[in-house]
């Protein structure tokens, strides 16, 4: 229900943003978002309309691999953790054809609350944006971005969905200031549906270490103070793979972009030792690993990139949600893994 709600509010603001566009006489496509407040959501500042990036080919779900992704983390979830089944939520994307994907799931379907992951989306946005030429990635922000990445700062992001949304509010909203507010942050949102095609996504809030301000609570319950956080972050792990997807092939905005996005989100244990329970610390020695964790008391995620040392790349996202022993349930079904496509491809 709540996947489905999401959907119809994103396609309701691209609805309106198409009317909006229609009436200023722009019979230009809405292949593409600018920054809250531009005017434009289609051109860059000289006016001139962005042309839809040239996507990858969607994967195709394999049923071979499928079923060797479904053996491999029940095989996991009996060596390692106490996790039941449906606690954990698993996509793969095998790219040795760039031109012919394979996916496989484990209830990558369902939608789940991404917690830092998030953050892969706004730096996606904001890199977006700088090519269009409607942000500078200034010394300042690319710290920022660093922060928000690496370390994961929660004060760093919420400074960068300022930069992107252009909303500072922290009060209480009226019905047309919360419309407004709500238009803003839903950009990345539409940038993710209506230029990438990637749905079952809502990225439109900060992250959270301490006291929510009384706009964003308002925000969180879809308007009504108080009520339950309807409007959440969400995503599954299909959707995140497919973003990974993109930008492993140069899609996701630029490839200079590309390149300093996955030089941010690039792992290494031996300079970050708590690596070592998430996607790097199970990749075959001399493999890259690009990848965003996210980690609350009931969440624990990783979504990354991996190249193996003889070029083989592969996308695996990892979401585990509640309490119990995680143990090294991602680092050993990432070894798992890739050992399986190595073995496969030979």
């Amino acid at each position: 229900m709540r996947t489905l709600i999401i959907r119809i509010l994103f396609t309701t603001a691209i609805v309106l943003a198409l009317c909006s566009t229609a009436l200023a006489g722009n019979a230009s496509a809405p292949d593409a978002v600018g920054i809250a407040g531009t005017g434009n959501a289609n051109a860059v500042g000289n006016g001139t309309a962005l042309a839809m990036p040239e996507l990858p080919p969607e994967p195709v779900p394999d049923a071979a691999l499928n079923a060797a992704l479904d053996r491999m983390v029940r095989e996991t979830l009996a060596e390692v953790s106490d996790l039941a089944e449906d606690r954990v939520h698993v996509a793969l994307i095998d790219l040795a054809d760039p031109e012919a994907p394979r996916s496989a799931h484990f209830h990558g379907d369902e939608p789940v609350y991404p917690a830092s992951v998030v953050k892969m989306f706004y730096m996606g946005y904001v890199y977006h944006l700088a090519d269009r030429g409607e942000i500078e990635i200034t010394p300042e922000l690319r710290k920022q971005l660093t922060q928000m990445i690496r370390p994961s700062s929660n004060v760093a992001t919420g400074k960068i969905v300022d930069t992107w949304s252009d909303t500072h509010e922290e009060s209480l909203m009226q019905p047309d200031e919360f419309r407004e507010f709500s238009e803003k942050r839903n950009a990345c949102n539409r940038w993710l549906q209506g230029v990438l095609s990637i749905e079952d996504v809502n990225a439109n809030q900060k992250t959270w270490g301490g006291t929510i301000p009384d706009a964003e609570r308002q925000f969180l319950s879809g308007g009504q103070f108080g009520g339950p956080w309807v409007n959440r972050n969400s995503m599954t792990a299909l959707s995140a793979a497919r973003y990974l997807q993109l930008l492993a092939q140069d899609r996701l905005a630029s490839p200079q972009s590309c390149d300093a996005m996955r030089t941010l989100m690039q792992r290494n244990v031996a300079e970050q030792p708590y690596q070592r329970r998430r996607i790097a610390g199970g990749a075959p020695e001399g493999a890259k690993v690009y990848s965003k964790t996210g980690t609350t008391s009931d969440t624990f995620h990783d979504a990354g990139i991996i190249r193996l040392p003889d070029g083989h790349t592969f996308v695996l996202v990892t979401l585990v949600t509640g309490t119990g022993n995680r143990g090294n349930f991602i680092p050993e079904l990432t070894r798992r893994v890739s050992d399986h496509l190595v073995t496969e491809s030979k």
